[in-house]
């Protein structure tokens, strides 16, 4: 039965700090949150989820909710994940630099971005859109450099600031007055709606998008992915990863967990850690663990295990050890 964060924080409310505290204190809030974080590290079978992408250019932006890949299939072949050091590897001897469609991987971009797309080569103004009737301070602040490669900045109210501040209107395109060719950090306030965040051009009124914003992201950071068989301008991507929480959780918001007994139990063992009491919080601990066992083998499907192989090891891939002479 799906747990909404409002209901977590009324069963939890009495665990938190020293002998609980009132369900609509921010305390709660808080303790409801380091909670979830100890359920999602600690296993609990609700951490995975399946996503799907549509890869531009062998490139994939992937939302804050993914946390860690652990499975993906390029155009509905099954491939490899990779670390953010593959690259670096001795032994990587060249998958990454050509297409190549027999190794079909997925590895981490180390850099985090602000926007979901690039701005088009040669820069281009930087616009907001609201979707919903906002604050008169409503705005968000774009950092970046401009073509010739140095930092921005402008004014704004009588202050130098870093950066180019934008109002947000509903309905209303709202451009810098500087040219873009990189965005690298992008301030937001909270909003009563979603913002889009455009590429412009005033002369020909062309724009195109960069990222959509959520009402309570701030300050946004997406990773980026490299598929390794960038051979199609668009292929389709399917990952299987572990899940992050997000920032912020209303209380209509569905938690991804759904065992109220594993939540108490957690609760119990982080208020016993934060009053320093060690052995109640090693023996919840210990139950906790145990819970979560038992509830992923109930859920799990037990249909056994495929053999995995790496198909770079395989001996059709190790070059100069198959000869097209049988009797060499």
């Amino acid at each position: 039965m799906p747990i909404t964060f409002g209901e977590a924080k009324t069963t939890l409310a009495k665990y938190a700090a020293t002998a609980g505290r009132c369900k609509s204190s921010e305390e709660v809030t808080q303790f409801v949150h380091k909670v979830l974080h100890y359920m999602l590290i600690s296993g609990q079978y609700g951490a995975q989820r399946k996503f799907t992408f549509q890869a531009t250019k062998g490139v994939i932006t992937v939302p804050y909710e993914l946390e860690t890949p652990e499975k993906v299939k390029v155009d509905n072949e099954v491939g490899t994940v990779r670390d953010r050091w593959f690259e670096w590897y001795p032994s990587n001897d060249g998958f990454l630099k050509d297409c190549w469609p027999a190794d079909r991987s997925l590895q981490e971009d180390p850099n985090y971005y602000a926007t979901v797309y690039d701005i088009p080569q040669g820069g281009r103004r930087i616009a907001t859109l609201g979707t919903t009737l906002e604050a008169d301070d409503a705005h968000l602040i774009v950092q970046g450099k401009d073509p010739t490669g140095r930092d921005i900045f402008t004014n704004h109210a009588g202050e130098q600031i870093r950066g180019a501040y934008l109002s947000i209107k509903k309905g209303t395109i709202v451009h810098t007055q500087v040219t873009f060719s990189e965005i690298t950090n992008i301030l937001k306030v909270k909003t009563n709606g979603y913002v889009q965040l455009l590429w412009f051009t005033p002369e020909t009124n062309t724009k195109g998008f960069l990222a959509d914003y959520s009402p309570v992201e701030e300050i946004p950071e997406y990773r980026r992915f490299k598929i390794t068989t960038p051979c199609n301008a668009v292929c389709k991507v399917t990952i299987l990863g572990r899940i992050r929480l997000k920032s912020y959780y209303s209380d209509r918001d569905v938690i991804p967990f759904d065992n109220l007994y594993s939540l108490t139990i957690a609760a119990q063992a982080v208020q016993a850690n934060e009053n320093n009491e060690q052995q109640i919080a090693q023996s919840k601990d210990n139950m906790l663990t145990s819970m979560i066992e038992r509830e992923n083998a109930t859920k799990r499907i037990q249909n056994g295990k495929p053999i995995e192989v790496n198909p770079t090891t395989s001996a059709g891939r190790i070059r100069n050890t198959i000869s097209s002479n049988p009797w060499r």
